[in-house]
């Protein structure tokens, strides 16, 4: 018998035990359980360091105040005040790094995004033996983007960048190359976009700018160790940006609406890319003229309003983009500081 009851003794005492440690658990935030009781001033009874130390396990052997259980040490309103002082501060602080961070992601999003329109539109010139035009325009990003016509004009026409690709129906360009007054054919033969075919849907990016911007010369030999640096074209419209810049193969959209009226955007900077993949910009006097490259300088905006570029504007700081592209290989490559 006694065999037996040595062994339930056994049994039970494990069980004895952890209620034992449970116990001992509860008794630490009894004086929390009591704030009812004794009212806010029993806070102060807990100590800083016994009640940190609990928190993170490491109390066991934290001897208990004396005084009651009551801590001399306890949390005071001034000193919640400074800890809350600090955090709001921090959130000051950090806050305006936040907002960088998001503007230079949206700004990264849209450049590649606009990159891949451009790859995807040779790629299908290429692989279907017909010319396709892209489109690019900004209007103003504080008008409901299915108001129709969007606001080019006007104080602040900024902030919103679209772009749409338009493909030839039968294969051609849809206008002959001239030396003088090139485009006329176009625009007598545009018959509501009747020989295009709309490739893919209408993208359009927010808080971003293009129109007018040109971020002007940062050559290589200059800049050796720059990731802005490049050779660009020689002005407009090979800079596409460029307030000068225009293209006489203008498209609108929706297809199915005349270029004077009923359009939602209408389209004047306009790349060409013909059945081979070589890219151009026609005006009314360069012919067939191919340049080296086309380039397209962004900068990020906050709605409408975008930061003036300074005479000696460092392109080697800050959220704006470059893309450029080559026009007989097609490459595309993105320049950011």
């Amino acid at each position: 018998m006694s065999d037996i009851r040595h062994q339930k003794s056994e049994r039970v005492k494990p069980h004895y035990a952890q209620a034992l440690r449970a116990l001992y658990r509860i008794s630490h935030f009894r004086p929390l359980l009591s704030l009812r009781e004794h009212g806010p001033e029993s806070l102060r009874g807990l100590c800083r360091g016994r009640l940190l130390a609990k928190a993170f396990g490491v109390a066991r052997g934290t001897p208990k105040p004396s005084g009651g259980g009551l801590c001399k040490g306890g949390f005071t309103l001034l000193e919640l005040l400074v800890v809350i002082g600090i955090i709001a501060t921090l959130l000051v602080l950090i806050g305006p790094a936040f907002t960088t961070i998001t503007r230079g992601t949206d700004v990264s999003s849209a450049i590649y995004g606009v990159k891949g329109v451009l790859e995807n539109a040779r790629a299908y010139a290429k692989a279907n033996h017909t010319c396709v035009f892209v489109g690019l325009t900004e209007v103003d990003s504080s008008v409901d983007p299915l108001v129709s016509p969007q606001i080019t004009t006007g104080d602040t026409p900024y902030g919103r960048v679209a772009v749409a690709v338009v493909a030839s129906k039968d294969g051609t360009s849809q206008y002959q190359y001239a030396t003088s007054d090139q485009g006329n054919d176009w625009t007598a033969s545009y018959s509501n976009g009747a020989h295009l075919i709309a490739v893919g849907k209408l993208q359009t990016y927010e808080n971003l700018h293009f129109v007018p911007v040109d971020f002007g010369s940062w050559s290589p030999t200059a800049h050796p160790n720059s990731k802005m640096a490049r050779y660009q074209p020689t002005g407009p419209p090979y800079i596409l940006g460029h307030a000068l810049s225009s293209s006489v193969t203008p498209f609108t959209w929706p297809l199915g609406s005349p270029l004077d009226s009923g359009y939602q955007y209408r389209f004047e900077r306009v790349i060409n890319f013909d059945s081979t993949g070589i890219a151009r910009i026609a005006t009314s006097t360069n012919g067939d003229a191919i340049a080296h490259v086309i380039e397209i300088d962004f900068q990020p905006s906050h709605g409408t309003v975008f930061q003036p570029l300074p005479a000696d504007f460092n392109q080697d700081a800050g959220s704006h983009a470059v893309i450029q592209l080559g026009t007989t290989s097609g490459a595309v490559r993105v320049y950011r500081p």
